[in-house]
């Protein structure tokens, strides 16, 4: 297992578990950012990296958000898409 900060899209990011009446996955960028385009199996490959999910586990979804922790924060979007394969 890596201990190691995940850099997915080039950027640092903490990554949080939660039970929502499921179990989510959070991965919350370190700094601010004026755009992002990731590549969701860098995230899933963080996540395994780490020890997490395990392999009876599978994405169900994807959601983008803000996460304030402090100050203000601004989602801006003209559209959003994921391709899983």
């Amino acid at each position: 297992m890596s201990d190691r900060p995940p850099t997915p899209a080039g950027a640092t990011w903490d990554l949080h578990q939660g039970d929502i009446g499921r179990k989510a996955h959070s991965s919350v960028r370190t700094s601010n950012t004026a755009s992002v385009d990731p590549d969701p199996d860098d995230f899933l490959q963080a996540r395994e990296d780490r020890g997490s999910p395990s392999p009876t586990e599978y994405l169900s979804g994807v959601e983008a958000g803000t996460e304030v922790f402090t100050g203000r924060a601004r989602l801006d979007t003209t559209a959003y898409s994921v391709d899983v394969r």
